[in-house]
């Protein structure tokens, strides 16, 4: 039965084309995202594993060697099912060192270009009989539809279309990290209709061919030499030997690891796979039973490895052979399209850039993508040739069979990547050769030789299972032996170690330790420059920038470390890590002995965005470091620890709010590197033999502050170092000194009292003697004296009289000692007090209130609180300042305003004025107890005060005390303020 060409062509290239417009609108987000990014679209394009060896050859392997067929699909499962030990720890390595392939990932973890080159090479010469699968499955399928049609020009019109679609969907960004999701989302479509396919073609067949569950059964016990011939045992132990294989190809083939890794979606999306793609593959392993004795029994036999395309024929049911056809196709088409777009980015990486010169051009990024699209269609080009020469001369699973086992080689390298730090470069590479060599000699080889005794394709399956189980065990073993014993005998360099535990399970990589002569942006610039080009240079360093979230220019120490690796990590998913490492290896000085500020903190940053990645005692110790650093970063003491080169490695909260000095700022830094004060406090505290020192004093932002200082040595840890603490004793020393001060200032009073009432015993006296003159003469100029000596004893007596009730500071006196009181005297009074002091007599002072002006209060006390006021005043006021005294008359109270030119008061100060010992004034000059006591005063006298400032807004100077006291409701108040009293009573 032939088949109309041009429905054919159609049909492909319709198919073709229905992926290409996925992929096109997936790239434009003319899908909904929840379609394109849901993680069954990431599971089902991981069935892009199922290649055409699966939907065609695995038949004809069925046929031969019974349920062997199955180690196909139970390898790949077990991949995935235990992907918490495998896949997860590759997935977590490749995304934090952006790695894109196998290659980026052996040359990241043995540290060598060399390694990367191999394994590029190596996987390329693997990878071609793989893709001469798909080719051929093609190739042979068209002809068994259409006997008109040339194989090889099907073979190569396939390549063409192929290529076009790699080029527009795998090669469109730069970054060889960025996301091909259109690529995706088709690759998925891809694997779910050849699913969809084989499941419906296996339907048929058990229902209509076989006749369900009974005819089935019928036909069995009829040709129970069918049944028999599908559950023959494999030959001795083949089975184990191909299913880890199958086990290896599941995550080491370039299309697996592109899809799996480098296109991954979240980390979630493979632990759905591990579940998913085994279900997938069950479903296709499920469906070749019937296929194969639906087969049988309709005798389409003639090739079995295409006895599902060629089904239909026999049947003469089209639908059913377009169905093949387009199962195989997707297939076919899917794992070429994934393949030669990862194949060709680990070229350009490991192949290409390593041997011609990056233009310094501002076109790089573009020169990356035509060297990307030329090495495309070079792969496709060398597919073809392959299969044009070579691969057709052989059957499907030979071909298949010998790609499995090359790739089961790199097996050994990727679980000592994870689990065992001591393999080294030289052993990786002994244990390929190794391997390699046994895999040609024993299998590639006589594959090659079959044609001059044997015509192609007669090699029996049963021989071919068995040649392949004895090459595989043989290389396997002698790649393992020699990748042990060439790491035994030639263990890798520091680089390699640091890499290594990088790449271990549940391992951080450690700092470099190197140290980097570039302090700001532009050092980086002129650095990459000269391999990169000035404009990619400053635009991978700008990018970089931004997403550390570093300022432009100067760079601290860290910073520097930050931004060296996010530059290689960045410029690793655009060019590979052997690239990006020669790129920046200009920046490397010689490594640094010492266990260095910089690379703690960086363990620390790292270990911080690591914490959901560990597991077990791995997570259980970082749970007790976070504890601990927890403790030390709230400790109510300043805690910092220094290195033997006083350099500072830790610097606890509380230190940052002592010198306000961040921790990011401070570390690395050496004591001599800080601040003053702290850099002469810690730094000489530091240098001596003392292990404490009690209150020392400095002066922090214009104020004086007391620190106890305590540290101990660490001769015991890795590294020699100290540890300082510092203990605020502010608080406490000037509390120590005003109560001291206020036991001065007690004892100052009761002695002015005393002196008060000792002076007023002779005055008295005097007062006396003079008045008596009256008695003794009648000579006016005597009495006349008399008189003023009488009025200077009463002057006298009155100001004794008021430095005695001034004495009584603190008097509590009760509302029964409330009196009417004359304000404007009350005044004046303090004014005259006042004056007497030298910097009182330096000042004018205007008493504005009216002189009929009549309060209730107690004299006494509010003496007290306008010699305070007033004093306060003239400590604030330049000399010859003046101070104005107010009253302004409201409905029910009064106000006083008490006003100056002085300074003014800071508004972060205000609010503290009536706080208990707090003071402006410099030590020794004021005890902080003053304004208090005449807030307790006025609010006695049921007032309040309130101070304003500044007083003059326009000038920005001046204060003003606003007291308001009650009004006394009986007197009388005048019309008009009388005339304002300037007596002049300045010193």
């Amino acid at each position: 039965m032939n088949f109309d060409i041009s429905a054919l062509l159609l049909l492909g290239l319709g198919y073709l084309l229905a992926l290409f417009g996925a992929a096109w609108l997936t790239e434009r987000k003319q899908l909904p995202e929840r379609l394109t990014r849901h993680p069954a679209v990431h599971v089902l394009a991981l069935g892009v594993f199922a290649s055409a060896w699966t939907f065609y050859g695995i038949f004809g392997l069925a046929h031969d060697t019974g349920y062997a067929y199955l180690t196909s699909y139970l390898g790949a499962s077990a991949a995935f099912l235990l992907a918490p030990v495998t896949l997860i720890p590759i997935l977590r390595i490749t995304r934090r060192h952006q790695l894109s392939s196998l290659a980026d990932l052996f040359a990241f973890r043995f540290r060598s270009g060399r390694v990367g080159t191999l394994t590029t090479l190596l996987t390329l010469f693997t990878s071609l009989p793989l893709i001469s699968i798909q080719i051929q499955a093609l190739a042979d399928s068209l002809p068994m539809l259409n006997s008109q049609i040339s194989s090889s020009r099907a073979a190569a019109g396939f390549c063409v279309v192929i290529a076009l679609f790699s080029i527009l969907f795998g090669a469109r960004h730069a970054s060889l990290r960025n996301s091909h999701n259109g690529l995706v989302f088709a690759i998925a479509l891809a694997s779910l209709i050849k699913l969809v396919a084989l499941l419906a073609i296996a339907f048929y067949a058990f229902w209509f061919i076989l006749g369900g569950p009974s005819g089935l059964e019928q036909w069995l016990s009829a040709n129970p030499e069918h049944l028999t011939a599908l559950r023959q045992p494999p030959q001795a132990d083949h089975w184990q030997i191909l299913l880890l294989a199958f086990f290896a190809c599941a995550f080491v083939m370039p299309h697996m690891f592109q899809i799996a890794f480098t296109e991954n979606l979240p980390t979630e999306s493979l632990y759905r796979a591990s579940w998913g793609v085994p279900l997938f593959l069950l479903a296709l392993a499920l469906a070749v039973p019937p296929v194969l004795w639906a087969a049988i029994k309709s005798g389409a036999l003639a090739n079995p490895e295409y006895m599902v395309l060629q089904l239909g024929q026999s049947l003469q049911q089209p639908w059913l052979s377009m169905l093949a056809f387009i199962g195989g196709l997707s297939a076919a088409s899917g794992i070429i399209i994934v393949a030669t777009v990862a194949l060709a980015s680990m070229l350009q990486n490991h192949v290409v850039l390593p041997l011609i010169k990056v233009p310094d051009s501002v076109r790089f990024y573009a020169w990356l993508l035509w060297v990307r699209r030329l090495i495309i269609l070079g792969l496709m080009l060398g597919s073809y040739l392959f299969f044009h020469f070579i691969g057709h001369r052989f059957a499907l699973n030979q071909l298949g069979l010998l790609a499995f086992i090359g790739f089961l080689q790199f097996l050994p390298g990727v679980l000592a990547t994870l689990y065992w730090p001591r393999a080294s470069r030289n052993g990786f590479l002994l244990g390929l050769a190794a391997g390699f060599t046994v895999w040609a000699t024993g299998l590639l080889v006589p594959m090659m030789g079959i044609e001059s005794s044997l015509p192609a394709g007669a090699l029996s399956a049963d021989q071919l299972v068995d040649d392949s189980h004895r090459s595989a065990m043989l290389s396997l073993a002698a790649n393992v032996l020699m990748l042990i014993i060439g790491s035994l005998l030639f263990p890798g360099s520091r680089q390699e170690r640091s890499a290594a535990d990088a790449c271990t399970l549940n391992a951080l990589p450690g700092p470099t330790g190197r140290q980097l002569k570039v302090e700001n942006e532009e050092d980086f610039i002129a650095r990459l420059s000269p391999r990169l080009g000035s404009s990619p240079a400053r635009r991978e360093v700008r990018r970089a920038l931004r997403e550390l979230q570093l300022p432009d220019g100067q760079l601290k120490p860290l910073d520097t470390l930050r931004l060296r690796t996010q530059l290689e990590q960045n410029l690793s998913g655009l060019l590979g890590p052997v690239e990006a490492a020669a790129l920046l290896q200009p920046l490397d000085d010689k490594m640094d002995a010492g266990f260095k500020a910089r690379n703690v903190h960086l363990l620390e940053q790292q270990l911080e965005t690591y914490d959901q990645r560990l597991s077990g005692l791995a997570a259980e110790l970082d749970q007790l470091r976070r504890y601990h650093r927890a403790t030390l970063q709230r400790l109510p003491l300043g805690a910092c620890t220094i290195d033997a080169q006083k350099r500072i490695l830790f610097w606890n909260a509380e230190m940052e709010f002592f010198t306000g000095l961040a921790a990011d700022e401070a570390l690395d830094l050496s004591l001599s590197e800080l601040p003053f004060p702290w850099d002469t406090l810690l730094g000489s505290f530091a240098a001596t033999g003392d292990l404490h020192q009690e209150a020392r004093c400095i002066e922090v932002q214009g104020g004086q502050r007391w620190f106890s200082l305590h540290k101990a040595p660490l001769d015991d840890a890795p590294e020699p170092g100290m540890v300082l603490l510092i203990e605020d004793e502010t608080q406490h020393q000037q509390l120590a000194r005003k109560l001291a001060h206020s036991e001065r200032l007690a004892s100052i009073g009761r002695f002015a009292a005393g002196v008060a009432h000792e002076i007023g015993n002779p005055v008295t006296g005097i007062a006396c003697l003079a008045q008596n003159l009256k008695l003794e003469t009648e000579q006016p100029e005597v009495l006349d004296t008399g008189d003023q000596i009488v009025d200077q004893t009463r002057r006298i007596n009155r100001i004794v009289q008021s430095l005695v009730r001034f004495a009584h500071t603190g008097r509590q006196e009760g509302p029964e000692h409330f009196e009417v009181i004359n304000l404007h005297e009350t005044v004046a009074e303090a004014i005259h007090l006042v004056s007497l002091d030298r910097r009182g007599r330096q000042q004018h002072f205007y008493n504005d209130v009216p002189a009929s002006l009549l309060i209730s209060g107690d004299l006494q006390l509010l003496l007290q609180v306008f010699v305070n006021l007033l004093n306060n005043a003239s400590d604030a006021s330049e000399e010859a300042g003046d101070i104005r005294v107010e009253a302004h008359l409201q409905e029910q109270s009064v106000e006083v305003w008490i006003t100056d030119d002085g300074t003014g008061i800071p508004p972060e100060l205000q609010s503290q004025l009536f706080e208990p010992f707090f003071t402006t004034k410099e030590p020794g000059k004021g005890t902080g107890l003053g304004l208090p006591l005449v807030y307790n005063i006025i609010a006695q006298h049921y007032g309040n005060i309130e101070i304003l400032s500044p007083a003059n807004k326009k000038q920005n100077k001046g204060t003003r005390v606003v007291i308001t006291l009650p009004r006394l409701q009986e007197d009388t108040i005048p019309s008009q303020q009388p005339e304002t009293d300037e007596e002049g009573l300045s010193g």
